[in-house]
């Protein structure tokens, strides 16, 4: 009797070894298939990464995209220039007041050039349309 009792845990042993290699056979081609369909789904899927504003150049790009951007960098760039006249000028004021006068000359010419041609590229661009009145 003790020998077919061992005879049936043996027996019960091979059973349940084949049956637990049959499930995970079973579950690796399960796997399998979720594993290729999830990295079809994920190659599918493009993420965009996430960018981490910590730089300086981050920050003013933030600053920039605001309404009191403009009024600032315009009296910043102000101050630096009339910084840089009174360093170049050693405190010498007609200096000083020659070189800003030429840098406001110089300004003005550039911004009248400027506008001048950027209102010909407009006025080109709205002659090749037709109005909402000629339509």
């Amino acid at each position: 009797m003790a020998n077919t009792s061992r005879s049936r845990s043996g027996s019960s042993r091979s059973s349940k070894s084949s049956t637990a290699k049959r499930t995970s056979r079973s579950n690796s081609t399960r796997s399998g298939s979720t594993r290729s369909n999830a990295s079809r789904s994920a190659s599918r899927r493009t993420e965009v990464p996430q960018e981490t504003g910590s730089g300086f150049a981050d920050a003013f790009k933030k600053f920039a995209s605001t309404r009191a951007a403009m009024p600032l960098i315009f009296l910043g760039a102000v101050l630096l220039i009339v910084g840089l006249d009174l360093l170049i000028s050693w405190n010498k004021y007609e200096m000083f007041f020659k070189i800003l006068g030429i840098e406001v000359l110089l300004a003005v010419i550039v911004w009248v050039v400027l506008t001048l041609v950027f209102s010909g590229k407009k006025n080109k661009d709205t002659d090749g349309e037709p109005s909402e009145d000629e339509v």
